[in-house]
């Protein structure tokens, strides 16, 4: 990993290979400790830590500014390109990678969400919450067309979400996820119930290839991710077990990126924190 820029108290962008600067919030990212000391950022830009925060607890401009970015995102092609990527071999489920994997997978989205907005970031979407269980209703009308790297084809989000019912039941077995006493049981309970989540949404969600075009995934998977980190605090040096070279199921190379499986260990270290 490669860490660019000067950036006195604030978390600095990290990039797997030079790329050029495609927007004003990477350039402002990559000004000088003598050009700081003139002119002043806004509060809440470019923070050391930044929170992700419940989407429940969102304001109605905060909604906005998330959906303002998603969908710059959308037309600009990066998002097509994010969700190609899901759909390929990466070893990303049905292994201890997947958590780590997909740690990596949201702050990749979550700096391009940045590059729009410095003040957004993924909001975790907490179906454990009994107010939570049934679909955002902030989101039921958010239903992009997302363009394809050629040659595939654009996809148009659908979904069809279950009862609240059949929601509680999923998250019922929360508890006993948590309770699960080594990474290998914690990883596979967990992404059993997050794969349920998926199934529960329906249409776009549902497939692994596509999943990623509905704003609901990244939500979905911030909560799976802050559960982890939530089993991490009781369950300190428990990590996956990645002995494995590059390319498999057992790598510790969060591939096609750069990033290794201790490198996602802690989210302060990455910069984040959940509110």
């Amino acid at each position: 990993m490669e860490m660019k820029g000067k950036m006195p108290g604030r978390r600095r962008m990290i990039h797997t290979s030079v790329e050029p600067m495609v927007s004003f919030a990477e350039m402002l990212r990559m000004l000088d400790e003598e050009i700081l000391e003139i002119i002043k950022l806004p509060p809440g830009w470019f923070p050391l830590v930044y929170d992700r925060k419940d989407q429940a607890s969102l304001s109605p401009s905060e909604q906005e500014r998330f959906l303002c970015a998603y969908d710059t995102l959308v037309g600009s092609g990066t998002l097509g390109h994010f969700v190609k990527i899901h759909g390929e071999t990466h070893f990303q489920h049905g292994s201890e990678r997947f958590l780590p994997w997909h740690r990596v997978y949201l702050i990749l989205l979550e700096q391009a969400l940045k590059a729009v907005h410095p003040d957004v970031s993924i909001p975790y979407w907490d179906w454990t919450n009994a107010s939570e269980q049934s679909f955002p209703a902030w989101l039921t009308s958010v239903k992009p067309t997302v363009p394809m790297p050629s040659p595939m084809t654009p996809i148009t989000v659908t979904r069809f979400p279950g009862t609240s019912t059949d929601l509680t039941t999923i998250v019922g077995n929360v508890p006993n996820v948590m309770a699960q006493s080594t990474f290998s049981s914690f990883t596979g309970s967990l992404e059993g119930v997050h794969g349920m989540v998926h199934v529960w949404v329906g249409g776009t969600m549902s497939m692994i290839p596509t999943a990623p075009a509905d704003p609901i995934f990244w939500m979905h998977h911030c909560n799976i991710d802050r559960l982890w980190w939530q089993w991490q605090q009781g369950n300190a040096g428990l990590n996956p077990h990645l002995p494995g070279p590059p390319a498999t199921s057992t790598s510790p190379v969060m591939d096609p990126w750069s990033y290794t499986e201790p490198d996602t260990r802690s989210i302060t270290d990455l910069g984040y924190a959940y509110a």
